[in-house]
């Protein structure tokens, strides 16, 4: 057997005993970990938001208005979001206290 086989047969025995693996496995490479948050927090809003900084998130403010675009920084008081839909060269600097929900795509179909 050539060294390009025997390289072949060793990917695919791994791969496969990866995948009967489970979770531990090749699912683990594929599916991000779920990001868990404690709710009885005091911070639960904004550390769901500094979860979410490089995403796209919808924001309900208490206010009953929506604003959805890129999370850019979160700070103790303020949240900016920026690239807002609709508003692609407009950003948001939101208050904490004014954010009532963060809205967030976890799964797709």
């Amino acid at each position: 057997m050539s060294r390009r086989t025997i390289a072949a047969l060793c990917a695919i025995v791994l791969g496969f005993s990866l995948w009967i693996g489970g979770t531990g496995g090749m699912a683990a490479l594929l599916l991000p970990e779920e990001q868990t948050l404690d709710v009885n927090s005091p911070d639960t809003l904004k550390l769901a938001l500094e979860q979410q900084v490089g995403k796209r998130v919808k924001v309900k403010l208490t206010s009953g208005q929506d604003l959805e675009g890129k999370v850019t920084k979160v700070g103790s008081h303020a949240v900016q979001l920026g690239e807002l839909s609709g508003m692609e060269f407009f950003d948001a600097t939101v208050r904490m206290d004014q954010v009532a929900a963060v809205i967030v795509k976890v799964r797709t179909k």
